[in-house]
């Protein structure tokens, strides 16, 4: 039975490859696209807010699926760009501007959403109420800390994922060509 418990120091290595199955860069092991998945949308979070962190772990106790969260933008854009932004120097010129992207354009909704997140389940996983579960435990955790909003963004090609925020109570912020910001009121 999958349990939801905090991020712990010891599901790096499993959060890690959770990020990149779940995303563009799958079945890679290494190169531009693999460290961009983990640089712009996993690293910070273990690191620098592990407590807003929370996995699925399964009988192993072992994570296939995470939700991640910054609860305070301003704080998270500046040390963003000033520690983690710069391992993409190396990236071709398409991959920084996506990683830059990332971290820029949530900037428009900060006063509403401060807080932003991620969350990836592994296939085998999915559509067993646990994403609903893992957003349950942040949106709590957050509603404590008296933060009023959080955000996300979404591949438009993501309909499974789109639909799921939409039933959870997100609504559409902004359409970019192929992504969509969301944000949830949490009063």
């Amino acid at each position: 039975m999958p349990t939801i418990r905090p991020y712990q120091p010891r599901d790096k290595n499993n959060v890690r490859h959770v990020c990149i199955e779940c995303g563009p860069a799958v079945g890679l092991t290494q190169g531009p696209e693999y460290e961009l998945e983990l640089v712009c949308f996993c690293d910070y979070y273990i690191e620098c807010e592990p407590r807003n962190c929370f996995v699925i772990a399964n009988e192993d106790d072992e994570a296939v699926g995470y939700i991640l969260c910054a609860e305070d933008f301003p704080r998270y854009y500046e040390r963003f760009t000033k520690e983690y932004l710069p391992r993409a120097k190396g990236f071709p010129f398409a991959l920084r501007v996506k990683c830059w992207g990332s971290a820029w354009i949530p900037r428009f909704f900060v006063k509403k959403y401060p807080a932003h997140l991620h969350i990836n389940i592994l296939e085998g996983w999915q559509r067993r109420g646990l994403g609903s579960q893992l957003m349950d435990t942040l949106t709590a955790q957050l509603r404590a800390e008296g933060i009023p909003g959080v955000m996300l963004g979404v591949g438009s090609h993501n309909v499974k994922g789109r639909s799921f925020y939409n039933k959870y109570g997100f609504r559409r912020l902004l359409r970019l060509p192929g992504s969509v910001m969301m944000g949830l009121e949490l009063k």
